[in-house]
């Protein structure tokens, strides 16, 4: 029999003197920085009826006429309905009461979405103090709270100053096309879905080395010395066209792929200097030369 691992639980801090001594400051912070809907501005009615969120191997399936969400819809909801002509930056959607993202009742509905900075997001899922503020907020704003439940109690601790609700302003056009939605949430925060991507395409490339793009990064990273010397893009494809002759008109636009932004690239992972010189995209550099320092 295995020897059972012990466990080492980060939750626990919330118990600790320490933590317990700032906790009502962290609580004054979200208030000062969390961002909600204007009361005048939700309905009874989720923006996105029939989306939820689901596993994330599922997102974008319809299963049983429900779309399968991560965030996505989410985000976009509270940020339409906020303000059109803002960009939110480093900014978390959250859900007021746990699990109800998983019901398409409750995923997009306004009164139950807050956003509150990244860097302090998570405690409006783990820690209760935080989140039956949250509620209390919610129902305070919108006299809200879902079917089934006892209405919220203000809690012992409720911050005296909450941020102003941002005024309305509108912008051009309407998103409800489900690839608008997807365009915009890449271009609000496209660096980190970038790094998300490639993260994932690399390890793919690396144990399906016949592909187009596993050549063209195998290739580099050999000539490049595991990406610690620039290549010249007439290098690479010089190199590429000598050894996969079969697939000579196919650099380019592979190659392009890898070097630009874009939503449905294969993933970013060059970046092209004015003199066609190419170095690794310098937020996953060192995350590649890890994955291939053991083949160059």
């Amino acid at each position: 029999m295995r020897n059972k691992k012990s466990i080492v639980n980060g939750d626990n801090i919330q118990y600790d003197e320490l933590f317990k001594s700032i906790s009502n400051q962290l609580i004054d912070l979200i208030a000062k920085s969390s961002i909600w809907v204007l009361p005048e501005n939700v309905s009874s009615k989720a923006v996105y009826p029939n989306v939820k969120r689901g596993e994330a191997k599922n997102k974008g399936k319809i299963i049983d006429g429900i779309r399968i969400d991560d965030n996505t819809y989410a985000n976009r909801a509270i940020k339409e309905a906020v303000s059109k002509s803002i960009k939110f930056e480093s900014y978390a959607v959250c859900h007021i009461w746990p699990k109800t993202t998983y019901d398409e009742r409750y995923h997009t509905l306004l009164q139950n979405l807050v956003l509150i900075p990244r860097i302090l997001a998570a405690l409006s899922d783990y820690y209760e103090d935080v989140i039956n503020v949250l509620k209390y907020r919610a129902y305070e704003l919108y006299g809200w709270y879902p079917e089934g439940v006892e209405r919220p109690i203000k809690p012992d601790y409720y911050p005296q100053k909450w941020s102003e609700l941002i005024q309305y302003t509108g912008g051009e056009g309407s998103i409800t096309n489900d690839a608008h939605i997807d365009e915009f949430e890449y271009e609000e925060d496209r660096d980190a879905k970038e790094i998300e991507k490639v993260k994932s395409r690399v390890l793919s490339w690396i144990k399906k080395p016949g592909q187009l793009n596993s050549r063209i990064l195998n290739l580099y990273m050999t000539l490049s010395r595991n990406g610690n010397v620039r290549v010249t893009y007439s290098q690479l494809k010089k190199a590429f066209e000598s050894q996969y002759s079969q697939d000579k008109g196919k650099f380019d636009g592979n190659y392009n792929q890898m070097k630009n932004y874009g939503l449905k690239n294969h993933g970013k992972v060059f970046t092209e200097y004015p003199d066609r010189s190419i170095v690794l995209w310098e937020p996953i550099a060192d995350y590649v030369r890890r994955q291939y320092s053991h083949k160059i």
